[in-house]
């Protein structure tokens, strides 16, 4: 099927009636207008709307990539919406399951044509938080290959998903003998008659009172390490306030606080997609209570959550931490795509960009650091343009 494509330089109209765009989401979270309306209109000042649409030959949209354009030492950059440290995972294409490879070819493809010259220009395509396996930017990525653009991906961590067991004792069954018993003790200490108190967000102002208390304690966390946190930008702090308080009103929204004898110890920042995945965003735990275990008392408040709401599973999102290993999850590499158009300028700096690339992996083999991994995000047997 041949599909009429088009750039909108205007996100509201959609974000106004989401139906459209919610019902291409396939169900992620991260996908969805709840989440992405409020990174715009909180973290997207100042950039240019580029929203791919593709439309069936009746008129009717059938497939969505949510880009925005900004300039970089690169020129013009299109990046996916939610990107930055707002660390979104599963970006793709919005659009069908049996849909996604023919019109992600024919995104890539419109894009590769329409990169010089003309308000649809562009010298780089920099999209991060894509996960393996993807079919939606696999054929992105085939596309813009066959229209000769230049792909350089690379994979800096994974994300982690643990399918919910029939029952929390099955769940338990992974672990062996020891942990088992850990854990069920630890699960006493949450029950209504234990030590721990435990509130979850029910009302917009619990959103913001809870939210405050893991922000504090997230915060503190970090700060502690001599690193920023993520909640150091105010802007970054009103968006996932208003994308929480969004969750909560579709009664997707699990926002976790557990206390003990009046102190808050931890908090956990949770959203459910439509695909019924509880998707663990972010946490905070007291250092002062680092003998109560909070971390480790909120991750089983969460796991057990997926049994009292009947979930799919849970996912904990990129990053490689050993815990996600010892929860029994699976993994996939989260990529990083960058796109040189089909022109002689770009591919210029590209090449440059790719000797600088090559000298740090070299730096980090020397000094026992472990390389990045790249990958050919093309379907098997695409010839890449460029090696590199």
């Amino acid at each position: 099927m041949a599909y009429q494509i088009e750039v909108c330089n205007q996100l509201e109209p959609f974000f106004d009636e989401p139906r459209i765009w919610d019902s291409l989401s396939g169900g992620i979270a991260f996908r969805e207008s709840a989440w992405l309306h409020p990174w715009w209109q909180h973290l997207g000042n100042g950039y240019q709307a580029y929203l791919v649409v593709a439309k069936k030959p009746s008129g009717q949209i059938c497939g969505l990539l949510p880009l925005y354009r900004k300039t970089t030492a690169a020129g013009r950059t299109l990046c996916f919406l939610g990107d930055g440290n707002t660390c979104t995972d599963y970006v793709s294409i919005l659009t069908r399951p049996d849909e996604a490879k023919h019109v992600g070819e024919s995104i890539g493809r419109f894009l590769a044509e329409n990169s010089s010259g003309g308000s649809n220009a562009w010298d780089l395509i920099d999209i991060d938080g894509i996960v393996e396996g993807d079919v939606g930017m696999t054929a992105l990525a085939t596309g813009l290959n066959h229209g000769g653009a230049t792909i350089h991906t690379v994979s800096r961590m994974r994300t982690w998903f643990k399918p919910a067991d029939a029952s929390w004792d099955e769940h338990l069954k992974h672990y062996g003998k020891t942990h088992r018993r850990k854990m069920r003790r630890m699960r006493e200490k949450l029950a209504p008659e234990g030590p721990i108190e435990r509130l979850f967000a029910k009302t917009e102002s619990e959103v913001d009172e809870y939210l405050s208390a893991l922000i504090e304690m997230h915060q503190r966390r970090w700060n502690s390490d001599g690193q920023p946190g993520s909640f150091a930008d105010p802007n970054f702090c009103s968006f996932i306030r208003d994308a929480a308080k969004r969750f909560l009103q579709n009664d997707r929204l699990y926002l976790n606080l557990l206390r003990y004898e009046g102190r808050n110890i931890s908090a956990e920042l949770n959203f459910v997609g439509e695909n019924r995945v509880l998707y663990s965003y972010s946490s905070g735990y007291d250092l002062d209570s680092a003998k109560l275990e909070p971390g480790r008392l909120c991750t089983i408040d969460v796991l057990l959550e997926l049994y009292r709401s009947n979930l799919a599973g849970i996912d904990f999102m990129r990053g490689d931490e050993a815990y996600k290993t010892r929860l029994a999850s699976s993994s996939r590499r989260v990529l990083r795509m960058r796109v040189a158009p089909p022109a002689f300028v770009p591919r210029l700096r590209h090449a440059a960009w790719c000797t600088g690339f090559e000298v740090k992996q070299w730096v980090r083999k020397r000094t026992g650091r472990t390389p990045l991994e790249t990958v050919d995000l093309t379907f098997p047997g695409t010839a890449a343009s460029n090696p590199a």
